[in-house]
């Protein structure tokens, strides 16, 4: 009798990985990051908005977002919150909701706010992308968004 085995291969990790030096406190990045308000202004890429922000910000608590194409397409994420460490660390959890509000292949994003003097060096990584094609158009998403984010917090920054 033969039994047949399967050798289980670690599937490879696709993951983004994007970094930002913003002339802005990290207290403040840190709550443009977390506040509804804040997100609201910055949440998707250049030509999208953000009609929708929920955000419960403890661990284990939840947030949601909606993203607005021009078309007037809604594209709705979620997740939950894994570690807050003020103003240094947020991870959270990824989906992006499917029809009925299904939800969609889990990721995990990390965002670290580094001091460097008058700057903050924002290192952002998105974990566990289901496919190539996936990887690839979040990272364009996930670029624009964060040109936005730095462009605001520059603005609010200089603003005090």
């Amino acid at each position: 009798m033969t039994a047949a085995s399967e050798i289980e291969r670690p599937r490879p990790l696709r993951e983004i990985v994007l970094t930002r030096d913003i002339a802005a406190p990290r207290t403040l990045l840190f709550r443009l990051w977390t506040e509804p308000q804040h997100l609201m202004r910055w949440w998707g890429p250049q030509n999208m908005t953000a009609p929708s922000v929920s955000v419960d910000l403890r661990e284990g608590g939840a947030w949601r977002h909606c993203i607005l194409n021009p078309d007037g397409r809604e594209y709705w994420s979620h997740g939950r919150y894994l570690e807050i460490v003020p103003p240094e660390r947020l991870v959270f959890t990824f989906s992006w909701e499917g029809q009925d509000n299904k939800p969609g292949h889990p990721m995990q994003v990390t965002v670290e706010f580094h001091e460097l003097g008058e700057k903050t060096r924002l290192v952002f990584r998105k974990a566990e992308l289901p496919d190539d094609t996936e990887l690839k158009l979040q990272t364009g998403g996930w670029e624009q968004a964060l040109d936005k984010y730095a462009a605001y917090a520059e603005a609010a920054s200089r603003e005090g």
